[in-house]
């Protein structure tokens, strides 16, 4: 089983791709979604419950990133929050640590290189990136990784829709279409990868 995890709309938007790309993914019967509220709190809270209740064999997080010009597969979650604006509780929190007295930071033990290549091959756009930022994105995916060491996690950031962009000047976009396609290639390679046993 993998668990999917988006994030609800923040900063003012209506829309949130991540939502907007998790919620229309062809359903497979090993993947289960679950949204996470945009707060510090939330977040800390319904990271380990969702652990324990679905008991995944692997983690994909989505969330949007404003500014990326494709999808962004990260490499490294780091023990800070610095916030540039507000959370959904209307919370703003500057040099804190994800978990205090945790290690600077988490790898991905996703297979980012061959997911990246098996886009590729599909002849889709998408990038490995080694900031996720110091948001909730960059706090799940430390979480998800401090929770449970023993269960690969990784996280995939999403650009703006063009409906998104076209309120704001000189933003990327990307087609909802294609990010669904994305997000379905790189389920189904980690998938197969976790049946053959190469996560171990």
């Amino acid at each position: 089983m993998i668990l999917v995890t988006y994030f609800d709309p923040f900063g003012g938007d209506t829309v949130n791709v991540s939502q907007e790309v998790a919620t229309r993914v062809p359903q497979r019967d090993y993947i289960v979604s679950a949204e996470l509220k945009t707060s510090k709190r939330d977040v800390e809270q319904q990271i380990p419950e969702l652990i324990t209740k679905v008991r995944p064999d692997a983690i994909l997080g989505l969330g949007q990133a404003e500014g990326r010009v494709v999808p962004t597969l990260e490499r490294v979650g780091i023990n800070l929050i610095d916030s540039r604006i507000e959370d959904n509780r209307h919370e703003q929190y500057h040099d804190e640590m994800v978990v205090p007295d945790g290690p600077p930071a988490y790898f991905s033990t996703l297979p980012v290189r061959q997911i990246v290549e098996t886009v590729h091959q599909h002849g889709l756009p998408i990038e490995l990136s080694l900031s996720a930022g110091a948001f909730m994105c960059n706090q799940a995916l430390y979480l998800m990784r401090h929770t449970a060491r023993n269960i690969p996690a990784g996280f995939l950031h999403l650009p703006l829709l063009p409906s998104q962009a076209a309120s704001r000047r000189h933003i990327a976009s990307m087609g909802l279409t294609d990010q669904i396609t994305v997000v379905s290639i790189v389920l189904d390679t980690i998938w197969l990868w976790l049946q053959r046993g190469e996560s171990h």
